[in-house]
């Protein structure tokens, strides 16, 4: 294949950078002459790709956020349709962020320029209706979910299962609970110790960190020992985490954090990859999620699966309590969690299932590599 390929990658949010970086690497390390630029975050950048725009700073959540957005997602829209009629990528490569992408390959579909799409809109949970599109633009849809492979490919898509990203991405040396500990600064009395993991925008911190504030001043009414985690993510600082006093027991660490958030006794997690990540640490949880009355109405109104959570998904029943708008409140979650820390049943029967949801989503190679084969077939056959 000619060293001179170019693709153009676009990923928005902090899950789609880790993603796309590793699929970089192994390009970059099969290729080195390709061009790989366009938008995408920090790690992204890390890993050899020409970041011209940080999607990441602006991650954004639910309809009425994009809205009031919409000026900047335009310009950022604009610039990357720009690119693709001024400099003819040979291939587009996107990364999740369906509500930007989705319009990105229609665009790039007007202008003959293939497009690999990897982590594969949820449009079995909601949205079928972009099944028509996906299948008219997406010349190939690697999918990272097991089931998702034969779903897409009865609806006549080119779909390729790939592995999970997260498979690869989370490897780490696991330390004991007392050294995890003392390797973050939390004092070893402190018992139980949870993680909070409110997301990594600030749109989504916003509406469910002062929940987490709550629900930990209320827990430690009833457990006056205990200690909370919170792994920031990068590009978030602590500003983002307002309304804490100097006496509220928050240990903030640099995320992922994976060794201490193994050993915690309970995790609160923001519905979306974290839930992923928590179930493959086996750590047992409850999962929070809220985003604006506007978005929850039409996400209830479209969405056609019974569950939110990625792990309750993928287990096709309720595996982990749900706590979504108006049922995330400090007492329920409180409640929720004592379940956990109470009741050796509910506790062992999360982890069990974690141990199912982790043998499914194994794979005989690793995603990256797997979908950097997928983008160097396809360039191998353009002109």
């Amino acid at each position: 294949m000619a060293g001179s390929k170019s693709i153009l990658v676009v990923a928005g949010e902090v899950s789609g950078d880790m993603h796309a970086a590793g699929v970089i690497r192994q390009l970059k390390s099969k290729n080195s002459k390709l061009k790989i630029y366009g938008m995408g975050g920090p790690q992204m950048a890390q890993a050899g790709m020409d970041v011209r725009e940080d999607l990441t700073r602006q991650a954004l959540i639910g309809f009425w956020e994009v809205v009031k957005h919409y000026p900047w997602i335009k310009k950022r829209f604009d610039q990357c349709v720009e690119w693709m009629e001024k400099e003819r990528p040979d291939l587009v490569f996107l990364v999740d962020y369906p509500g930007f992408n989705l319009r990105l390959a229609e665009k790039a579909h007007q202008l003959g320029i293939p497009v690999c799409y990897y982590v594969a809109p949820q449009v079995w949970a909601w949205h079928k209706s972009r099944i028509h599109q996906i299948r008219r633009v997406v010349k190939k849809l690697l999918v990272i979910l097991p089931f998702e492979e034969r779903f897409f490919k009865n609806e006549k898509v080119n779909a390729v299962y790939v592995g999970h990203p997260l498979v690869e991405e989370m490897p780490f040396k696991p330390l004991s609970r007392g050294q995890a500990l003392k390797k973050y600064r939390v004092p070893a009395d402190r018992k139980p110790v949870l993680c909070v993991m409110p997301g990594s925008r600030k749109g989504e911190i916003e509406k469910l960190w002062p929940l987490c504030v709550e629900a930990a001043r209320a827990f430690l009414q009833k457990y006056p020992k205990a200690a909370f985690v919170v792994p920031q993510p990068a590009g978030l600082d602590r500003k983002s985490y307002s309304g804490i006093g100097p006496k509220d027991p928050f240990f903030f660490v640099k995320a992922p954090a994976y060794d201490i958030r193994r050993v915690c006794d309970a995790a609160w997690v923001k519905s979306g990859t974290g839930t992923l990540e928590t179930a493959l640490l086996k750590t047992p949880m409850v999962v929070i999620y809220k985003v604006s009355a506007l978005s929850a109405f039409l996400a209830k109104r479209f969405l056609t699966i019974p569950y939110v959570s990625l792990v309750n998904i993928l287990f096709k029943r309720k595996l982990v309590t749900e706590l979504l708008q108006e049922q995330a409140t400090a007492t329920n979650l409180v409640i929720e969690t004592e379940k956990i820390l109470k009741d050796p049943k509910v506790r062992r029967t999360q982890i069990q299932g974690f141990r199912v949801l982790e043998k499914n989503l194994s794979h005989s190679s690793k995603a990256s590599g797997n979908c950097a084969a997928e983008i160097l077939k396809l360039l191998a056959v353009q002109k």
